[in-house]
């Protein structure tokens, strides 16, 4: 292990090898931190904090402190992050405000400087958060979301897998798997071509989703109309069943 000498360390955080503490880091009771990850300098690790392997968290991260709600009391909570997760300059995630509740981030993540993730967030794999962003508390983001800079995220909002969302964007309501939204409140653009093709979705699996997409935007349809008009009209798909899952259980309504 790397550890400055002018770090603090908490004696029950627990460090597995080859693990790299700047100077004037400070971590704290309970935190573990897995092999081969390097924290950076100025850096705080909250109690309770799990962070996985071959993580990189940069210079003045806050991770694992109280969730900002207003009289909350403290109680057990944690932030469990994943492995291969990139946390930037001046990230700042938040432990639980539910006892024995549990803020996450997945596997092989990044997330930009500044970004904020509240209290409660559950974050999928292999998404990209990008500076400035702030998720509010409860929200979920599926695996391989892209969320660009700016965007403002209501809380309890359910972004779906492998969408994209345009920079400087309001999201107030859900936002469809495989979907381009943006806008200030953010509207369904289109697919998210460019990022199923890096993906590796076929062009039959691509067609079908976007002609799922112009059902559930017409208006004429409400949305148990526009799912049985999916279901009789294009094939079922791994993909079409998931989407018309996630728009059945859409709590927020979604962009469209």
């Amino acid at each position: 292990m790397n550890i400055s000498e002018n770090a603090t360390i908490d004696p029950s955080a627990v460090l597995e090898d080859n693990v790299t503490i700047g100077p004037y880091a400070t971590i704290g009771p309970g935190v573990k931190i897995g092999e081969g990850t390097v924290v950076g300098p100025n850096v705080l690790i909250d109690k309770g904090t799990v962070i996985g392997k071959n993580c990189k968290i940069y210079h003045g991260a806050s991770l694992g402190g109280d969730p900002q709600i207003v009289g909350f009391e403290d109680i057990q909570s944690f932030v469990h992050i994943g492995n291969n997760t990139t946390i930037r300059e001046f990230v700042t995630v938040q432990r639980s405000g539910k006892e024995n509740g549990v803020t996450k981030i997945g596997d092989h993540c990044m997330l930009m400087n500044y970004a904020h993730v509240a209290h409660d967030c559950e974050i999928g794999n292999h998404v990209i958060v990008v500076n400035s962003t702030g998720l509010s508390g409860h929200i979920v983001v599926e695996d391989y979301a892209f969320i660009s800079g700016f965007v403002a995220v209501h809380q309890y909002a359910r972004i779906g897998a492998y969408s994209m969302i345009q920079g400087m964007s309001g999201i107030s309501q859900d936002v469809l798997p495989y979907a381009l939204v943006g806008g200030w409140p953010a509207k369904l653009v289109s697919l998210n071509s460019v990022g199923l093709r890096r993906r590796d979705f076929g062009p039959k699996v691509r067609t079908a989703i976007k002609n799922a997409f112009k059902i559930l935007k017409n208006p004429e349809l409400n949305t148990t109309q526009a799912i049985e008009q999916i279901e009789s009209e294009i094939e079922m798909s791994d993909q079409i069943r998931y989407l018309i899952d996630f728009v059945r259980n859409s709590k927020r309504g979604f962009s469209k």
